[in-house]
Order: C-alpha cells, then structure tokens, then sequence
C-alpha cells in the first residue's frame, strides 16, 4: 500500500456534497491499487472537479502523462488531459471516458478506467546514431500512441532531419517527430502489462544511458 492514498482533500471544504462524496468514493476504491510512483490529485478546471493521475518515468526522472476525469455531478468525462490545463482534448480519443449515473456508479465507472489505463503497457523507444542516443520516444504500446518524445537533430545521423521535415514529420515549434524514424534500435519496458504490447523489431534493454534534448508531445 501507499504511503499516501491519491485524491486526497486539502480543502474538503471548498467542494460541494456531491462532489465530496465522489472523490471519497474514488479514493476508497483506488486504494488497493493506488501506488506511490503515480499522483493522484484533485483539483478543478473550467468549474469542474478533476481527479487525474500523472504517470512518470522513475528512472529518468520525468512526468510522461496526465489522465483523469472531470466530474459535473451526474456525469464523468475521462481522456488524456492537458499537461498544465488539465483540459480535455477537442475530440476524445479511442479510449476516452464518458459516463452518466448516480455518484457512487460514476466512482466505480472511473475506478475500472483508472485501473484499466494503468495496466497498458509503456515503453521507451530509443533510436542510436555513432553509439549516443539521438532520439527517444515514449508510447502507449498497445495502440502505438506518443505518451512523450525527444529528438537531438545534432546527434542523429547526418541529414536525416531535412529528410523528416521535408517528409511532414514535424509539428508545432519545429517538434520533429519520431513516428517517421525508422524501427528503434532498442526498447526499454517502462511499466504496465507487457503481454499487451505490439513490439517492433529491435532489442530489449535493461539499462539505459543519457538521452539530451527537450521532451515533447
């Protein structure tokens, strides 16, 4: 068990009945599986109780995602969320969360997502250029998605970052994207249920070294 149990109330004064009974409801049934290497907090986002979990990276260390659901009363919408807004996305994802019923249905309803979400497997993906590590990517590896990437253009292989660019492989502040790489030299298991995985062609790892660059979505 936990040290601390997540969701816990700093001013259980400041929600309403309703939503104290949620949050009660959702820390009591998190606790068998609540863990200290993943937040549990509550805090509120657009008039709306939010109850969110921040996976992270031990080892590195680095916080690799938010998710969590935002509570309206008789309804509970989950998903990635926003990692300072803690908004949800415009359009929901594949495993997005949208329920309605009474408060204790809607606990249990986010208890099982929670749980379900901390069982896919994370890995690090990690692509090697002249024996350093130029590249490096985080994923949902039952389904493929991008938790968290970084890209050192000054480590990879020469030119291979115009080639990306040219390519469509960049978004936003010129964030170039690992999805157009090819398949990783290695992969290190981050947690999760490991079963689930699709893996790609490349050698599993158990240490790894320094990985240099910003990290992005």
């Amino acid at each position: 068990m936990p040290e601390h149990s997540w969701f816990e109330i700093d001013e259980p004064d400041e929600l309403t009945e309703t939503e104290r009974a949620f949050v009660t409801a959702l820390r009591e049934q998190t606790a068998d599986f609540a863990s200290d290497d993943t937040g549990g907090e509550v805090t509120w986002c657009e008039d709306r109780l939010v109850a969110y979990l921040t996976v992270i990276d031990p080892e590195a260390p680095l916080s690799l995602i938010d998710f969590g659901v935002h509570f309206s009363g008789d309804r509970v919408q989950g998903d990635r969320l926003h990692n300072q807004l803690l908004t949800l996305p415009d359009q929901p994802s594949g495993w997005a969360l949208d329920e309605t019923g009474t408060v204790q249905e809607l606990a249990r309803r986010s208890t099982r997502w929670f749980h379900a979400m901390l069982r896919r497997p994370v890995m690090l993906y990690v692509w090697l250029h002249n024996g350093y590590a130029y590249a490096a990517r985080y994923v949902l590896a039952d389904t493929d998605e991008t938790i968290s990437q970084c890209y050192n253009d000054h480590l990879a292989p020469p030119g291979q970052a115009e080639e990306l660019i040219a390519a469509g492989h960049v978004h936003g502040k010129n964030w170039i994207q690992t999805v157009g790489l090819p398949v990783p030299d290695l992969y290190l298991h981050i947690r999760g249920n490991l079963d689930e995985a699709a893996m790609k062609n490349s050698r599993a790892a158990t240490k790894r070294g320094p990985i240099t660059g910003v990290w992005y979505e």
